[in-house]
This record gives structure tokens, sequence and C-alpha cells, in this order.
């Protein structure tokens, strides 16, 4: 992509995102993302179609920064296993934070973020992305068996992927941190009662 259209693309997110978290999703319109971006409205439909490929843009920016920052949070130094608890506890106390930051923003926008199932598809993807090397390094370290990847990351995905705004909103806190720990001594324990040997 040219460094103009790259340019162009993210002053028109900075505009739309602007006028998102002030009025919300539903109050904002094309026109306004146009007057905000400075530019003439068939040159902001040359680069998005409507506010929604916008939005859905900001989440996967947002959503891409949220997960690279989590990453670079976890210690090398950690094994594998710990790699991957400190990766799931990280993710729902950075989102802790994230809530409040969101918290004063009109209702709307909240409810309707992320929406659609592509949008979620491509979040449950950038997760994959970020723990296929925590599984493989596991592996290789002897500390975790599992007998396909793919079969293995899936499953991993859908079990965390309660793990979003909405569920932050809608449970307690205190269930909401028993809820991790237990999701995570499940991915690296199982149910299974151990059998004496």
């Amino acid at each position: 992509m040219e460094t103009s259209t790259v340019a162009k693309k993210e002053s028109i997110k900075n505009a739309a995102k602007s006028l998102f978290f002030q009025f919300g999703f539903a109050k904002t319109s094309m026109d306004d993302i146009a007057h905000e971006s400075h530019l003439a409205k068939p040159t902001l439909y040359y680069y998005y179609p409507n506010k929604e490929s916008i939005f859905n843009e900001i989440v996967i920016d947002e959503a891409t920064q949220f997960m690279n920052k989590v990453i670079k949070k976890i210690p090398a130094d950690l094994p594998a296993d710990e790699k991957i608890t400190f990766f799931l506890r990280t993710i729902h106390q950075d989102l802790k934070a994230y809530c409040v930051k969101l918290s004063h923003l009109p209702q709307f926008l909240y409810e309707h973020y992320p929406h659609g199932r592509p949008i979620s598809e491509r979040i449950n993807s950038l997760f994959r992305e970020k723990l296929k090397p925590l599984l493989k390094e596991g592996k290789e370290q002897g500390l975790l068996y599992f007998e396909d990847e793919d079969d293995t990351l899936s499953t991993l995905t859908i079990m965390t992927e309660f793990l979003n705004l909405d569920w932050m909103r809608r449970v307690p806190e205190k269930d909401r941190d028993n809820i991790i720990e237990t999701t995570i001594h499940i991915i690296l324990n199982g149910l299974r009662r151990r059998q004496n040997v």
C-alpha cells in the first residue's frame, strides 16, 4: 500500500475514532467523518464504502496493538506453560483497564464494539497467532502435550472467546477473576483426576 494511501486512511480512522468516541457510532455519519478528516465525501468513499468498514478497521487496529502490548509484557525467561498463564491473565487485567477507558463513551458505541462475525473471526485469528509460538515452545520444552497444533489452537480460542468487553461489563469482577483462574487451570491441567502411580 502506498505511503499516501496509508496516511490518508490513518487520517480517516483518527477522525472517525474521535467522532465515534464523542458521539457514538449511530450518531456519526459519513458526512461527519468526511468533514472531520477534511476530505471530500467521494474521496472518503474511495477508501471506505461505509462507516462500518472504518469502524471494523479501527477495532482490528486496536486489537492488534492490544495483543502486541500483552506479548511484550511476557517475561522471556518464563517456561512456556507460565507464559501462557501470564498471557491469559494479562489479557484479562489489560481488558479491565480498557473497560475503564471506554466507560465514559456513548452507550451505543460500547454495545457496537466489536460487531459482526467477520470482525470476531479476525480477532480470534489474532489471538491464535499470538498463542501459537507459546504452544510450540511448551511442546519443545516437554511441558505441554497435544497431537494437532491447529485443533489445539482452535479449542483454546473457543475456550477463551468469552474474554471480551461485553463479558467484562456483564460479569462482576470477583467472578471474572475466578473464571480466568479456573480456565487457566483447566487448560494446563485438565479436569481428569490424577491416578496414583
